[in-house]
């Protein structure tokens, strides 16, 4: 069988094998195909099936990963909120601390060179009897709490006491400006000198 192109006859030494060959080539890679196909066909249900089972498996780990990412998002939330509460806390401190370092500061700087001279004379002797001061001091404050009330009523005897020397010295006047008082008066001390000679 010749072939022709373009109008010419061209000569067919295999008369005819070659476009045969050609057919039989493309039926034999038609029915492959089709077998192929039919086979990938049949193949791909459970090949989808099996893709969904895994997409389905794949979809339950992330649903978990996203519930632990939410956790974690909550209990970051969380701590943000403590932290925040304690830097807040401690922003406060620090600023009534140093308010109170501005405050004192001066006073420290112009108290230190009294403080160092005071410890540099202080003498071991000095602190024992201080530490025993203190001890004292529980039984001192019983004593001042039953002398206050009595201080207090001092107010209201004062006048009377000053008017009670009044009348004494005018009594030591009236005694002295009775006549021989002198006489007895020598006479008392001879006396009490010889009881106290005797004792």
């Amino acid at each position: 069988m010749a072939l022709v192109l373009a109008g010419m006859r061209l000569p067919d030494p295999y008369r005819g094998f070659t476009v045969a060959r050609v057919g039989l080539d493309i039926a034999v890679s038609g029915v492959r195909w089709a077998r192929d196909t039919a086979t990938f066909a049949v193949e791909l249900a459970a090949r989808i099936e099996q893709l969904l089972d895994e997409v389905s498996a794949l979809l339950a780990r992330v649903d978990a990963i996203v519930d632990a990412a939410q956790v974690v998002v909550t209990e970051a939330a969380v701590t943000t909120e403590s932290a925040a509460g304690v830097v807040e806390s401690a922003s406060k401190t620090s600023a009534t601390a140093l308010e109170l370092v501005e405050l004192f500061d001066p006073i420290a700087q112009r108290s230190a060179p009294f403080a160092r001279k005071f410890v540099d004379h202080l003498d071991e002797d000095e602190v024992d009897a201080a530490i025993a001061m203190v001890d004292e001091l529980p039984g001192l404050v019983e004593h001042m709490q039953a002398i206050i009330p009595i201080l207090a009523t001092l107010d209201t005897v004062s006048p009377e006491i000053h008017e009670l020397l009044g009348v004494t010295k005018d009594v030591r006047r009236a005694v002295i400006g009775i006549p021989g008082f002198k006489f007895f008066r020598n006479r008392g001390e001879d006396k009490l000198a010889e009881e106290e000679g005797r004792d």
